[in-house]
């Protein structure tokens, strides 16, 4: 089972919250006891964490008494796309750079150790994608999730690392920590990412940071089309235009942020 935050430094709080980890596309019900088992706590303190977000409404109750996600994720889902200061900064500077390159759009942060998918603007014509928003996406494949780990700082590059050893391995992303952190390195000074084939087979991405604040992780800005769209494109052109968004993103963001 993952969680979004690493279980050494959660609180009481953080705890409760981590019961709607379980919940996922692939097991969306769960009996109670399960769900006690998965987060291996006592049956109290996992009872009391059930009714406590069944009133909040964020949890419903089945019959036979399994549980699964309750009405209110759908809510703040709702408020998330409407109302999102970043969504609703990026999403008419996105649509821009699909009319331009004619190439799906993607905008994407980290949260924990999950990567997400924020908000997808297709092109006419579209690549069908396994993932969308809201789906957890593997940390070390593609280029949007490199770019913004690759601005982690050294202590936090260190603490992901020791979590994901064997994925990044298994990514070729090194085989030490030292060399994890060159390939980081090496992505940030570059200051893009380009990926062909690592998530799906016959899609390629181009990705770059979107910066925010110094103590805010980066977002990141990707480019998505075939492997063979992507071979025709003039990659400089791309970047330039891709930058320009992005710059005009953490603009913004960072405008709103003094309005408030």
């Amino acid at each position: 089972m993952g969680s979004f935050y690493p279980r050494a430094r959660m609180s009481s709080l953080n705890r409760m919250l981590s019961v709607l980890d379980v919940f996922t596309s692939e097991r969306p019900v769960w009996e109670a006891d399960a769900i006690v088992e998965a987060l291996g706590c006592s049956t109290p303190t996992g009872y009391r964490y059930l009714k406590e977000l069944m009133q909040a409404g964020l949890l419903q109750r089945l019959n036979g008494g399994y549980y699964a996600l309750g009405p209110r994720i759908a809510l703040l889902d709702y408020i998330i796309r409407t109302t999102d200061p970043l969504l609703g900064l990026s999403i008419p500077l996105m649509r821009e750079l699909v009319e331009k390159t004619e190439c799906r759009c993607v905008l994407s942060r980290m949260d924990g150790d999950f990567f997400l998918d924020l908000h997808h603007e297709r092109p006419e014509r579209d690549v069908q994608l396994n993932y969308g928003r809201g789906r957890p996406r593997p940390l070390f494949l593609g280029g949007a999730p490199k770019v913004i780990i690759a601005h982690y700082p050294p202590k936090k590059l260190r603490a992901l690392y020791d979590r994901h050893t064997a994925e990044i391995s298994a990514a070729g992303l090194g085989e030490g920590f030292e060399d994890f952190q060159q390939a980081m390195q090496v992505i940030r000074r570059e200051g893009y990412y380009a990926s062909s084939g690592e998530l799906e087979a016959g899609i390629s991405s181009l990705a770059v940071p979107v910066k925010f604040s110094s103590k805010e992780n980066c977002a990141a800005l990707a480019l998505v089309a075939s492997t063979s769209r992507f071979e025709l494109s003039d990659r400089s052109k791309l970047l330039e235009l891709m930058r320009q968004t992005a710059q005009r993103i953490s603009a913004g963001v960072a405008e709103f942020s003094l309005q408030d």
